[in-house]
């Protein structure tokens, strides 16, 4: 075979590579000889020991880096899939779904695991405290209609919303919209969730109606926890 610099030799695409059969010229320094090795054997073996210095402030660094264009793809194709002994440990769907086999845990002293801004949204419910409201979202607050709630006795409403599954753990608390002299009565609770929905309840522990004139308007914030039965 005529001899030919690099530079000379045919392209061998991405898409014709074979990275488990396919091999690469590399220098064996220890050795002190030329030895071939695979694609998958060269990222493989190089890939858990990275070093690299990000040193400006005014550079946006990116650790990785992978841009994936999707013309054609099954439903299930996978952007990252890691494993332990056969075993999925981390995985990121097209569609941006995280699957983890094991636990997140957060030590940040002022954040902490929970949703960020294109989550959540809010609503105002209309007409009367029992009234449904509907908001679509994983989480976010309802501002009741403003009225009053006479002692020991509790309104319930609906929340539609296409986020909730019958397994799932709606979290709701009072976030304001009550006056100083009266909060301190309201109680919320979730009271039922199925497929779509859940009810709400808030209630009255005084003896007397809260407000005196009806001015309150509690504002609940909500969050879907995910869960599952088996």
């Amino acid at each position: 075979m005529a001899t030919k610099k690099i530079s000379d030799l045919n392209l061998l695409t991405q898409v014709n590579l074979d990275p488990a059969s396919d091999e690469l010229a590399i220098v064996d320094d220890g050795a002190g000889e030329t030895k071939k090795i695979t694609p998958k054997s060269l990222v493989g073996g190089s890939l858990a020991d990275i070093d690299i210095t990000w040193n400006n402030v005014g550079t946006t660094f990116t650790g990785f880096d992978i841009a994936i264009t999707d013309t054609a793809s099954a439903a299930g194709s996978l952007v990252a899939d890691w494993k332990v002994g056969g075993l999925d440990r981390f995985k990121v769907s097209k569609d941006g779904h995280l699957t983890v086999s094991g636990y997140l845990r957060s030590t940040a002293d002022n954040a902490g695991v929970g949703y960020a801004t294109g989550a959540g949204g809010t609503v105002t419910q209309l007409t009367s405290r029992t009234t449904a409201v509907t908001l679509d979202k994983i989480c976010g607050q309802i501002t009741m209609f403003a009225g009053t709630l006479s002692g020991h006795e509790a309104d319930e409403f609906t929340l539609n919303n296409t986020s909730i599954s019958s397994t799932d753990t709606v979290v709701v608390s009072i976030a304001s919209g009550c006056a100083a002299a009266t909060r301190k009565y309201y109680t919320c609770t979730v009271t039922s969730v199925s497929t779509n929905s859940c009810t709400i309840s808030v209630g009255n522990n005084d003896n007397s109606t809260v407000p005196a004139t009806g001015t309150d308007a509690p504002v609940i914030s909500f969050a879907v926890i995910k869960a599952v039965t088996s």
